[in-house]
């Protein structure tokens, strides 16, 4: 059959987007209708069920061990510390619901999530990891601490998004092998660097942007097999260690100095319009090794997906909001190793699942939350194939007929995620908020509700930031006693041995900062999950477009507005090789 474009006007936004001939081919081939919002208003609501570091203290429902949680004590959930969550201590079936055909099924569902337990923190610590137990999203790792959607990793701390390596710590989106490196955003197999952005293969450096196969660099942008350089200027080496050492980076001053120098520094030199290696008819941004993506961001070894964000190994995918080893997935946040797996919030190793929160290793799931190993079921019940399938395309049915509508007036039948205004989590609580920060009048005003009450300590501090030392060679192992108050927000936070450790052997003087607003400044450097048409901004006569400015139009993350100097792939390649 062949598909026409067609414009649709957003319910919730009201502005109008496409639906192209493969976005058609693709929902006819999994059986859901088109999307009625747009793009960015599908990415905001499925971020506003996912909470990835709002954290509390709590006890196990269960067990009454003493955890911390993603969920509120307000949120109404029953919550089990992991190990109880994965025992047979209890009966998800238990929890089992007729399914009532007068009333909308996000209303039913949402009942359903509240009865069933849900994991305090989504971890495998003490199953497959090892010491790991202030982890979220996070699988198979050894000692980590405070670290956000991470797996196979070891010896990490305060970090998100990390897909390999070991000894890091203040790290964000790491997707290759690196060791040893401290304050690093989308860095690649690297070793001992620090306070760097987007490099590959460096090596006992600092301060780097867009840098590969360096060693021995400091405050440099768009080198290419450099050692020695300093502000892209080759030295001796006896004068690059005068220069290095000058700038007094084991001291807090120092590296805000040099901090706000290399800020100023890169915004002098062009950089490239996306990142995009190794790939094929992709438009969007950190993108490698993959092929025919679009809309997709932050995406490795994937193929033929659009209006992805964190995937690896995704094949055929739409709407996904983190995950791995997936095919024909469509509007999921982290449903792992799964083929046909729709409208699910981690629901793991599962096929042929749709509307399913916190169910793995299952089959044929309709509406279902905390199953393990089954099929055949609908709201916690269990059925036979037959009377599977009949039930669910009632279901289905009803869906479109009876709709839940929220309080702004948008309709959500079969094959809308779910209304974020049923989420268990606050807006301030989600990763919507990060990538679409609300005030709690605009929050309110648009159907989402508010956490007035984050767990945080504030006031207890005992050490203040003006009498830590300056250097850490000054500072002794006392400070691990004391409790220190952010510069920012006037958190508390602590600092604890094996931080201590990092920071004596790579030279690290004591953040002033708290985790939170650390993780908050790394977030400021990333690109926004949006692309915008431009020109090249290229001038130089002596590249192939010749006299006056470069022709070529792109798809970027950069802003119009920003002050970034940005070119195309072959003005920026003319650039740095």
């Amino acid at each position: 059959m062949e598909y026409k474009s067609q414009n649709a006007t957003c319910q919730n936004c009201k502005k109008d987007f496409t639906i192209e001939p493969d976005d058609f081919g693709f929902y006819e081939r999994i059986k859901v209708p088109p999307p009625t919002f747009c793009p960015d208003c599908r990415r905001q609501r499925r971020w506003a069920w996912r909470n990835n570091m709002s954290l509390y203290s709590r006890k196990c429902d269960l067990c009454a061990k003493s955890v911390v949680s993603l969920y509120s004590p307000d949120s109404g959930l029953t919550i089990y510390c992991n190990k109880c969550w994965w025992s047979d201590k209890w009966d998800p079936f238990k929890y089992g619901q007729n399914y009532n055909f007068s009333r909308p099924f996000f209303e039913q569902f949402k009942e359903l999530t509240l009865k069933v337990p849900h994991m305090a923190l989504i971890n495998d610590d003490s199953i497959a990891s090892v010491n790991c137990e202030y982890t979220n999203d996070f699988a198979f790792g050894k000692n980590c601490y405070i670290v956000f959607v991470a797996w196979y990793i070891e010896n990490v701390m305060y970090s998100f998004h990390i897909l390999s390596g070991r000894d890091m710590m203040d790290c964000m989106t790491i997707r290759s092998e690196s060791n040893w490196i401290y304050e690093c955003i989308l860095c690649s197999k690297s070793y001992q660097l620090k306070y760097s952005r987007v490099c590959l293969a460096c090596i006992d450096s600092q301060f780097l942007y867009d840098c590969r196969d360096c060693q021995d660099c400091f405050m440099c942008t768009g080198l290419r097999g450099k050692r020695y350089n300093f502000k892209n200027r080759q030295y001796e080496k006896e004068e690059y260690e005068d220069i290095l050492s000058n700038y007094k980076l084991d001291t807090f001053s120092g590296v805000e100095r040099a901090q706000k120098e290399f800020d100023d520094f890169v915004l002098r030199y062009p950089r490239r319009h996306v990142q995009i290696f190794q790939s094929l008819n992709c438009v969007g941004d950190v993108i490698s090794m993959s092929k025919n993506l679009k809309y997709c961001f932050v995406a490795k070894n994937s193929e033929n997906s659009r209006y992805c964000d964190f995937i690896v190994d995704a094949k055929d995918c739409y709407d996904m909001a983190t995950g791995g080893k997936l095919s024909e997935c469509y509007e999921n946040i982290t449903c792992d190793q799964s083929n046909r797996n729709l409208f699910g919030i981690f629901s793991w190793k599962s096929q042929d699942v749709e509307y399913t929160q916190h169910c793995h290793s299952s089959k044929s799931l309709l509406g279902c939350v905390g199953l393990r190993s089954k099929k055949y079921c609908i709201f916690n019940k269990q059925y036979g194939k037959e009377e599977y399938e009949i039930l669910k395309e009632k279901i289905i049915t009803q869906m479109k007929e009876l709709p839940f509508k929220d309080s702004n007036g948008c309709v959500y039948r079969y094959g809308e995620f779910y209304p974020a205004e049923l989420s268990y989590f606050k807006y301030n609580e989600t990763v919507a908020n990060e990538h679409n920060p609300l005030t709690k009048e605009e929050a309110l005003n648009r159907g989402y509700s508010w956490q007035d009450n984050l767990q945080r300590t504030i006031g207890k501090e005992t050490l203040l930031s003006k009498n830590i030392p300056e250097s850490i060679n000054d500072v002794k192992d006392n400070i691990l006693e004391e409790v220190l108050v952010c510069i920012d927000c006037g958190r508390n936070y602590k600092i604890v041995q094996n931080e201590l450790n990092f920071y004596k052997k790579m030279q690290i003087p004591i953040s002033r900062r708290c985790f939170y607003c650390r993780h908050a400044n790394r977030l400021r450097k990333t690109n926004p999950f949006k692309l915008w048409h431009r020109q090249c901004m290229c001038d130089k006569k002596n590249h192939s477009h010749g006299e006056g400015k470069c022709k070529e139009e792109f798809e970027t993350s950069y802003a119009p507005e920003r002050p970034e100097i940005v070119y195309c792939e072959k003005c920026y390649q003319k650039e740095v090789y």
